[in-house]
């Protein structure tokens, strides 16, 4: 099967993969309220080898699975810049971002971005576009003056961190990681053709995050973007893009210096319409200023430019409040 062939498959394989995601999720939150909380981590125990029952043994084991669920849970909590994708909390991150396309757009945008937790291993990310302004005058061929402003198209992502996925590693197990799945909407709300893609996109996310030393992680996020429903005039939709982040805390939070952190995002992207690649880096430097309530300024640059609608560079700034 050819790459093309494959392409073409891969919605309907994706479709399946996301209704399966959905009925887990539903069931991992049920299963999550459920559950209840334990606040300390059971003690070890230690037995002679040629003492240990079946039943010991089944015991002792249930035991380390609680160990590293607990050390999992502990530094989930830890996340005091609201970055870490394995943390479902309740926040509140507005941002500002301008960017500049490859073939001469220029594009400013006011959106509400934030998170809604359902339990501590299910949770909505959404992005709610307050206002957007296109200025298409330097597009080539495009008449001067030529632009738009209104709303663009609204991004509602789902994602769940599968209890049975945690991890541990390091010495002593006191590193952690988990595998995230999840779901991804793009819904065709802009109030104007020129600010949006006329198109219901989908794209099943399948994640992975781990610990880093010095209070690090690494997350990559993959997706794969096709189009349920368009205009005629939209082109279709095959892409995969990936959400690969490095988050290094640099200073500890307390003094006016404190909080501190460095979190650079690389964005590679394959377009499997027209064959083409390009890539893009971000470096999102932040601060925490009480907590729960952090800033930030993140610049970014397109690497990798292969198509007209590609990122040349953008900037962005915005805020987070913990509720």
């Amino acid at each position: 099967m050819n790459l093309r062939e494959s392409a073409t498959a891969l919605p309907a394989l994706t479709t399946i993969f996301a209704l399966i995601l959905t009925l887990g999720a539903m069931q991992a939150h049920a299963v999550d309220s459920l559950q209840t909380s334990h606040n300390k981590s059971p003690e070890p125990i230690h037995l002679a080898q040629q003492d240990m029952t079946p039943q010991d043994i089944e015991k002792f084991d249930d035991i380390k699975k609680a160990a590293r669920q607990d050390r999992v849970e502990k530094t989930a909590k830890k996340d005091a810049t609201g970055n870490d994708p394995r943390v479902f909390s309740n926040k509140w991150m507005p941002y500002y971002r301008s960017t500049e396309l490859e073939n001469g757009v220029k594009q400013q945008d006011l959106t509400a971005f934030g998170t809604f937790r359902f339990s501590k291993r299910v949770g909505m990310f959404y992005e709610l576009p307050l206002a957007q302004y296109r200025d298409l005058s330097d597009v080539p061929g495009v008449p001067a003056g030529t632009d738009a402003i209104g709303l663009g198209d609204i991004d509602i992502k789902f994602l769940w961190r599968p209890k049975a996925t945690d991890w541990t590693f390091g010495e002593g197990g006191k590193k952690s990681g988990s595998l995230l799945l999840g779901t991804d909407y793009v819904l065709p709300t802009a109030t104007d053709d020129a600010l949006g893609g006329n198109a219901l996109l989908f794209a099943p996310i399948v994640g992975f995050v781990w610990d880093m030393p010095l209070h690090g992680f690494i997350a990559m996020l993959n997706l794969y973007y096709f189009d349920v429903y368009k205009e005629d005039s939209a082109p279709d939709t095959s892409r995969f893009v990936g959400r690969w982040f490095y988050m290094q805390p640099l200073t500890k939070p307390g003094p006016w210096y404190g909080g501190l952190y460095l979190m650079p995002e690389l964005q590679p992207i394959y377009d499997f319409e027209t064959d083409d690649f390009s890539s893009w880096l971000g470096l999102e430097f932040g601060k925490m200023f009480a907590p729960g309530r952090i800033g930030y300024i993140k610049p970014g640059w397109g690497l990798e430019k292969s198509e007209l609608f590609d990122r040349d560079f953008t900037f962005e700034v915005g805020f987070r409040w913990f509720f």
